[in-house]
């Protein structure tokens, strides 16, 4: 799901008619609801704020945003994998939450490693 779909959600699950409803539900200024509706994606501190009121691992939230913000196909298939597995597992690890730059590296280093190795065996 994309930030816009999380508002649209939290709208639905709380009766809402509004995007400003929503934005003063949590506190925040209207523009940045038009912010998500504009394709941006949410910062951690929102995420966590909507996965509060949805009941649902702020991780999965977390990851769905990474997804959002990659360009690099096989990051964006390791978040969506992440957002997959958080969202089964019903729950969020901390210890999880504080590897994601460690995470991000490595997928960089593998992918970095396969296309080196590729390229050396058939240059």
């Amino acid at each position: 799901m994309n930030s816009y779909e999380y508002i649209e959600e939290v709208k639905h699950s709380n009766g809402l008619e509004t995007d400003y409803q929503v934005a003063k539900m949590l506190g925040w200024k209207a523009n940045k609801i038009y912010q998500y509706r504009d394709g941006q994606s949410m910062d951690n501190e929102a995420a966590r704020q909507v996965a509060e009121i949805l009941k649902i691992p702020v991780m999965k939230i977390i990851a769905d945003m990474e997804v959002q913000r990659q360009k690099d196909p096989s990051k964006k298939k390791a978040w969506r994998m992440l957002s997959k597995m958080t969202k089964q597992s019903g729950r969020a690890s901390a210890k999880l939450l504080l590897s994601l730059p460690f995470l991000s590296y490595l997928i960089a280093m593998i992918v970095y490693y396969v296309k080196s190795s590729y390229k050396e065996q058939y240059a």
